[in-house]
């Protein structure tokens, strides 16, 4: 049966149109226009003034069980995946093709050293030792069914608890003619200034994560001059309440609600975890975005979920609020959770609303074009035509796996921390789930 969307405001991915209704037939979106549309038969839905929007993507994320099915209980219909192993990603590809998950695109595992990041959380798995690994590190990524690459060159100088190996550039370099052979995009994770600059003459695509040191003149422009994408992942500094106050995400009404019991504790236990005495400068991060704007610098929002104090799909909402902050008006802060992330992955079929794309699309309450909060206010998400339930996932087997699965991650890394850090082992918190 067709579905019939009236009475909405219709944001196509790029701007607000003038469009009233939406109709939706065999997964796909079939017209867009006026009352007109409404055929008898149809299943008719009034949306009594709240905006339709594209389904949201979330560029930047790292699978748990369940993932897929929570993302899209805030409105999330597509997520990017950058780095998770192989049987993870396999289970999520498959969970995703269901239609109350979000649909699934990884990376499989990263290019990075030998014990560089992110080895306390994943390890084992196939690092890259130097140029001569990069066409078998590739190849073997496609055979894991990747969609793009990622690759990691971060010595630990941009914020993080201690030192690490990290890949050099001539081995980026190849890891991207590879890839490029191979028609795949190349994200490059880097947290400096300094980083981003260095990598540019390899022709990485996209820079996973915006620098958290102060970007100079010059270096903007040489990042606008080569055309790279910016995954903007403001959201992480989520994760690390100033001056002792809460969790930004549990004192959003709309998204506490959606977490529900289980995950919201969660996050209370997080914001009482040990926390290294430098870190990342989220103020510098933030500015940055602003100039990069500017420039005209392509910016997608990603969220890196589940970093501590982010949760996927309802990080993406206050992905969006931070890009505003930073400077971006609303309209463009949500193309860069639509439009315009589709277009630099490859996405043809989905990211906006035009007839003949996949009938992904978000109701929501509100005006989030002029207020981009209302963007949490969900009330409504279709997965290729078919209306999903938002509340499947709370206190499901998806959500006890994923919760399971996170603990153990955590752990596994504050062994290593404890290890490497002995201030740690005499002081440190348990940060466990």
């Amino acid at each position: 049966m067709a579905i019939t969307i009236t009475g909405v405001h219709v944001f196509d991915g790029q701007r607000l149109t003038g469009h009233t209704a939406v109709r939706l037939a065999g997964g796909l979106i079939e017209a867009v226009g006026g009352p007109e549309l409404l055929q008898a038969g149809d299943e008719r839905v009034d949306g009594h003034g709240g905006t339709l929007l594209p389904g949201l993507i979330d560029a930047h994320i790292h699978l748990l069980p369940g993932a897929p099915r929570q993302a899209l209980s805030f409105g999330v219909t597509t997520v990017l995946d950058m780095f998770s192993k192989p049987d993870t990603v396999s289970r999520a590809v498959a969970e995703g093709a269901e239609p109350d998950a979000a649909d699934v695109r990884s990376s499989s595992v990263g290019a990075t050293a030998p014990g560089g990041h992110p080895s306390m959380m994943y390890a084992p798995f196939p690092y890259v030792t130097g140029p001569q690994d990069a066409k078998a590190f590739v190849a073997d990524r496609l055979a894991e069914g990747a969609h793009h690459l990622k690759v990691l060159y971060d010595d630990g100088a941009g914020g993080g608890p201690m030192r690490m190996p990290s890949l050099d550039v001539p081995t980026v370099a190849a890891l991207v003619d590879a890839a490029h052979q191979a028609g795949l995009l190349v994200v490059a994770h880097v947290t400096t200034a300094s980083a981003a600059i260095d990598l540019l003459p390899t022709g990485v695509d996209v820079l996973a994560h915006v620098p958290f040191d102060p970007l100079t003149e010059a270096q903007v422009e040489a990042i606008a001059e080569a055309g790279v994408a910016v995954i903007a992942t403001l959201s992480v500094a989520d994760g690390f309440p100033a001056d002792g106050g809460g969790m930004p995400l549990l004192a959003e009404p709309e998204l506490a609600r959606r977490l529900g019991p289980a995950w919201s504790g969660v996050i209370q236990r997080q914001a009482q975890r040990w926390l290294p005495p430098q870190l990342p400068d989220f103020a510098a991060a933030a500015v940055n975005i602003g100039l990069l704007h500017d420039a005209g610098v392509p910016l997608l929002a990603g969220t890196d979920a589940p970093n501590p104090g982010t949760v996927h799909g309802a990080s993406v909402h206050r992905e969006l609020q931070r890009l505003v902050a930073a400077g971006l008006p609303p309209g463009h802060a949500l193309t860069a959770a639509t439009a315009r992330t589709a277009d630099v992955f490859g996405l043809a079929d989905r990211g906006r609303i035009r007839p003949g794309l996949r009938a992904d699309v978000v109701l929501v309450d509100g005006t989030p074009d002029q207020r981009i909060a209302d963007t949490q206010r969900v009330t409504a998400v279709w997965k290729q035509g078919i209306r999903a339930d938002l509340d499947a996932y709370l206190g499901s087997a998806d959500e006890r796996a994923g919760l399971a699965a996170l603990r153990a991650q955590t752990d596994k890394v504050v062994a290593a921390v404890r290890d490497r850090l002995p201030q740690f082992a005499r002081g440190g918190d348990d940060q466990r789930p």
